[in-house]
């Protein structure tokens, strides 16, 4: 049977809604019982780390004694997870730059949602310190990059910041992706049908001396009746379906939600909740139309995660033998 590398790739966050949730519960925990899944199976995970969390913790960590030992115990659980093999890369967004904390709770503010509403100067520092702070929660090196809502475009804004910091690798781009929301805009519809490309200004457009690289992840067509009985899931059903994360997510425009319940839409192949009953089917059609060096890139959030997801990870990979577990770490040829 011919092997077929995949890699899981998570965001790891609170919610940036009116309640962003708790530590324990949007990332700790969720992330524990998802290691128990994936050790059954000798397989690893790659964590995109929310790093402008982790820079506020320790900002706030003096005057708020919860919010170090918050701190304290992401570090313990990232650091544990890379001395084990799993991978600690960089995800930014950088409305914690703007996000306040106190004996409320914290104020979210996502006026500047997108680093691209930064100047140039406080984008770069942003990079650095993110990525700074990260590096205190890993033994690997730190070269992978995923864009806060898929806000990658336009990519020359960001290009030099994330090159003076190390970073050549982006894992943002998914076939068909497209959000109208300009809060949160992207089009990724013009794609590059290939299993990975490089690239230097633009994400789509293929450049082979380019700095970057750009190894999309796996995208899967899903008909508005999913989405119909996910609502009605969420409202009914029983705790299968209840995400293990107790915060509020952003209300996206009107646009988005009429799409998904009209028409068939793409989007990421995903663990999340509901969602991870798709994942036999995204892996049969990665099967019949991939390419050669293809990776089947799921990805997810542990805040989304439900006991319906865990169950369908573990039976996906119990019967699919012939999955090679990749991560970024093993990737590092692709810079050359």
């Amino acid at each position: 049977m011919e092997k077929i590398d995949y890699l899981i790739s998570l965001d790891y966050e609170l919610f940036f809604g009116k309640n962003p949730g708790s530590v324990e519960n949007c990332m700790l925990q969720p992330t524990e019982k998802l290691i128990n899944i994936l050790n059954k199976h000798n397989s690893k995970v790659c964590l995109f780390i929310d790093a402008g969390f982790l820079v506020k913790l320790r900002h706030y960590s003096q005057k708020f004694p919860e919010l170090a030992k918050q701190h304290k115990q992401i570090q313990k659980q990232l650091l544990k997870l890379s001395s084990a093999g799993h991978d600690i890369q960089l995800h930014i967004h950088p409305h914690w730059f703007d996000s306040t904390y106190d004996q409320t709770g914290w104020t979210i503010n996502t006026n500047r949602y997108r680093l691209h509403d930064f100047s140039a100067t406080e984008i770069d520092e942003i990079v650095r310190s993110y990525k700074a702070e990260l590096e205190l929660c890993t033994e690997q090196p730190i070269f992978a990059y995923r864009a806060g809502g898929w806000c990658l475009q336009p990519f020359e804004k960001i290009k030099n910041a994330l090159l003076n910091n190390g970073i050549w690798l982006d894992s943002t781009v998914f076939n068909q992706g497209y959000s109208s929301d300009p809060t949160r805009h992207f089009d990724f519809k013009e794609m590059p049908q290939l299993p990975y490309w490089r690239f230097s200004e633009d994400p789509l457009q293929v450049n082979d001396v380019g700095e970057f690289v750009e190894l999309p992840i796996s995208a899967y067509k899903t008909s508005p009746l999913f989405f119909w009985k996910l609502a009605f899931h969420k409202k009914f059903s029983s705790q299968q379906f209840k995400p293990f994360g107790d915060g509020q997510a952003m209300v996206a425009n009107n646009q988005y939600y009429f799409d998904r319940l009209t028409k068939s839409t793409y989007g990421p192949v995903m663990i999340d909740g509901a969602k991870a009953g798709q994942l036999q089917s995204a892996l049969n059609r990665h099967i019949r139309v991939k390419k050669d060096n293809a990776i089947f890139n799921i990805m997810g959030h542990p805040k989304s995660i439900a006991p319906y997801s865990l169950d369908k990870l573990d039976l996906f990979l119990k019967n699919n033998t012939q999955l090679h577990c990749k991560t970024f770490q093993d990737l590092q040829h692709l810079k050359k």
